[in-house]
C-alpha cells in the first residue's frame, strides 16, 4: 500500500492549540528585550497597551470540556496508527530487519566480486 500523506502524522499544531486553550495564561507574549536594547540616546517606548500585542488568542477551554475537544486529536491518532499498521513489514522487529540488511549486504558484496572477476576476463 502507498504511504499515508505527511499530514496524517502532523498532530503537534492541533495538540498545541488544544493545550494553549486549556491554560491561556501560559501564552502571554513577553518579548526578550535583552537582545534588542536601543542605543543610549535613542528614545525608548515600551509596549504598554494590550492592543499592541498579538490578538489571536484562542478562547479558553475548561478542563471538564477537554475530553470532548480532544476527540478530534484522538481520532486522528487512531487513524495514523491504523495507517501505520497497514504498511508492509510493520510487524517485523529490529533484529529481523538487521539480519535482512546483513544478508543483502553480503549478496551485494558477492555480486561485486563476480563483476570484478568478469572485468578481469
Amino acid at each position: 500500500p502507498p504511504l499515508p500523506p505527511p499530514q496524517t502524522f502532523d498532530i503537534l499544531p492541533p495538540l498545541h492549540a488544544l493545550l494553549s486553550r486549556l491554560e491561556p495564561s501560559l501564552n502571554v507574549y513577553t518579548p526578550d528585550t535583552s537582545a534588542a536594547l536601543p542605543p543610549n540616546n535613542a528614545p525608548h517606548t515600551p509596549v504598554t497597551s494590550a492592543s499592541a500585542l498579538p490578538t489571536s488568542a484562542p478562547q479558553q477551554l475548561d478542563y471538564k470540556d477537554a475530553a470532548v475537544a480532544a476527540q478530534f486529536l484522538k481520532s486522528r491518532i487512531r487513524k495514523a496508527l491504523a495507517d501505520l499498521g497497514g504498511l508492509a513489514d510493520m510487524h517485523r522487529g529490529v533484529e529481523e530487519q538487521e539480519e535482512e540488511i546483513k544478508s543483502l549486504e553480503d549478496k551485494i558484496q558477492r555480486q561485486k566480486d563476480v563483476l570484478a572477476r568478469l572485468a578481469v576476463l
